[in-house]
């Protein structure tokens, strides 16, 4: 009766420092993903509000199948800083957030051509020019947010990683005042804008992913500072591993497929609704983004538990690791029985739209 009832208080222990960690990045994704709920009242309020909503629904979902995939294949920092953070080894740890950097400097030019390619093929796809005409410029806007976006996520996967995460939640629910502004400026024209519609929501998107990028990364260089690490501590990690990218890869592309396949299964779903016409589409997009909140709890928790897990792997404690996850699994167990069912994608769904 004493190893179970031991067993039992240790898992316990450990639900106040998942808790402790888990509940900034909660907020931060609920953060992320009333950015996508602002998109949508806002382009709502346009003339054709069904083709607009649509229109927008279609591109950001079309997106979201390349540029979270390609976000994807960097969650293996979560894996190595996390460890080399545990092992208090923080060169390693700087070490990987340069090259996470290199690969994704390397992914976006493959990312944004591929995206580009998507109104070609949904015309082929039978949708109604209706749809696909303020989708590409949209589109396109979107596109030019692909590198600040990957930027946004190496660095918070590396803050979180480190046990950084208040700044992470700040920046994501500061973000949605940005996007906000952006929207109501370059949608319906104001502060000297012209009125760009649909177009205007996208380059608002971009804009706030510009500010996430630079909000981690000014988080980066304070936390560091702080912490006693000169810029000089950079100056060895600072150089090309094509051992360690490769590592990222191998690590990050079963993540990365698993989210592609995730999303694709949503995403046909919406290319196919858009062959209906603009207003079940605009329908389907209105009742994807409500449901999607229900995912944002146990999302943040398992980011949690990535971070728990790898810290105590690179201490060298195994059972605390065993632990840890157990401590999480059994948190979003609790969290998810709370709400009602909503397919997983959906949160990574959100996490593109800016609507990571």
């Amino acid at each position: 009766m004493t190893a179970p009832m031991s067993s039992f208080r240790a898992l316990r222990d450990e639900f106040r420092p998942t808790l402790r960690l888990a509940l900034p990045l909660v907020l931060a994704e609920i953060g992320w993903m009333s950015m996508g709920v602002v998109d949508t009242i806002m382009v709502g309020r346009l003339p054709n509000s069904a083709v607009a909503i649509g229109a927008t629904g279609l591109g950001q979902s079309l997106y979201n199948i390349v540029g979270i995939f390609g976000a994807g294949l960097l969650l293996g920092l979560d894996t190595f800083v996390a460890q080399a953070h545990g092992r208090e080894d923080m060169q390693d740890a700087r070490h990987s957030l340069v090259n996470g950097f290199f690969l994704g400097l390397a992914l976006t030019p493959v990312l944004m051509l591929l995206i580009s390619f998507w109104p070609v093929f949904m015309d082929r796809f039978g949708v109604s020019r209706e749809l696909i005409d303020p989708m590409r410029p949209f589109l396109t806007a979107l596109n030019w947010g692909t590198l600040p976006l990957l930027c946004y996520f190496g660095l918070r996967r590396y803050l979180q990683a480190v046990n950084v995460v208040h700044p992470i939640m700040f920046a994501l629910v500061s973000a949605n005042l940005v996007n906000f502004v952006g929207n109501w400026a370059l949608i319906y024209g104001h502060l000297g804008f012209p009125a760009m519609g649909i177009t205007g929501s996208g380059w608002s998107t971009c804009f706030a992913r510009i500010y996430l990028a630079l909000a981690m990364f000014a988080t980066v260089v304070y936390v560091e500072a702080k912490r006693g690490r000169s810029r000089w501590k950079w100056i060895g990690t600072i150089g090309l591993d094509f051992r360690r990218i490769w590592q990222l890869l191998v690590l990050g592309a079963p993540a990365a497929a698993q989210i592609l396949l995730e999303i694709g299964a949503f995403s046909g779903a919406t290319a196919m609704c858009a062959k209906l016409g603009a207003i079940p589409l605009s329908g389907h997009e209105i009742a994807l983004t409500c449901a999607s909140f229900t995912f944002m709890v146990p999302l943040g928790v398992s980011s949690a538990a990535a971070v728990r897990v790898g810290q105590q792997i690179g201490r060298g404690d195994p059972a605390r690791a065993h632990l840890a996850g157990w401590s999480a699994i059994l948190l979003g167990w609790l969290t998810r029985s709370c709400t009602p069912p909503a397919p997983r994608s959906m949160g990574w769904t959100s996490h593109s739209s800016m609507s990571t």
